[in-house]
């Protein structure tokens, strides 16, 4: 299985876990990056796109834009527990995670409802559904495209291709505290202020 992420900076500490905990289960690391970031440890393939060091989210929707092939999309703050092999038996363009709200963040917005797919972990047997993505975040205010952009462009898109729905639980779960069990989880999302307890794992559980 292929395992695509988006990784730009010289910090590899998040990345590095990432990747081992992928390793775990024989993946195919994709790193798509920029012209000089350095390539991070268990990478199999880098692609190198110039970046103008501000539109993040636009590039990372061309990357996707150009990558072929089915591909487990990914964040670096998430780690394998368990195999998600089992998704590519059923049909679908894309299979999203959908959030269940409501999930304010730090201004009050509800993103379940206006960003109701995270991108931190995303299926896809689909280039045309991410070439429409990009086309849809290239054309969104500068700030926008610098960040929450691609989800704002797969909620858009969604509509116009085959979506299955996977759940955040057990899918794409942000645990409540460093101690918490998460063995029973597939993938394990370390977003926000949890880096610092994916950092503090040294190595995938």
């Amino acid at each position: 299985m292929k395992v695509a992420f988006l990784h730009v900076g010289e910090d590899l500490r998040l990345p590095a876990v990432m990747a081992a905990s992928a390793k775990r289960f024989g993946y195919e690391l994709v790193q798509m990056t920029d012209e000089r970031t350095p390539e991070v440890p268990g990478a199999d393939t880098v692609v190198r796109l110039a970046w103008d060091g501000e539109r993040l989210m636009t590039y990372r929707l061309q990357h996707l834009a150009a990558l072929a092939g089915p591909a487990l999309v990914v964040d670096t703050d998430v780690v394998f527990v368990r195999d998600v092999g089992h998704v590519w038996e059923r049909a679908f363009d894309v299979a999203l995670t959908r959030r269940t709200g409501p999930a304010f963040d730090p201004n009050g917005v509800d993103l379940a409802e206006v960003m109701p797919y995270n991108t931190g972990v995303m299926f896809s047997r689909s280039q045309a559904f991410w070439q429409r993505c990009h086309e849809l975040c290239s054309g969104f205010p500068p700030e926008v495209q610098r960040w929450y952009g691609d989800q704002y462009a797969v909620r858009f898109a969604a509509p116009e291709f085959k979506v299955l729905e996977l759940p955040t639980d057990p899918y794409n779960y942000s645990p409540g505290s460093p101690e918490e069990d998460v063995s029973q989880r597939y993938v394990v999302h370390y977003k926000g202020s949890r880096k610092a307890w994916m950092l503090a794992l040294g190595a995938p559980r």
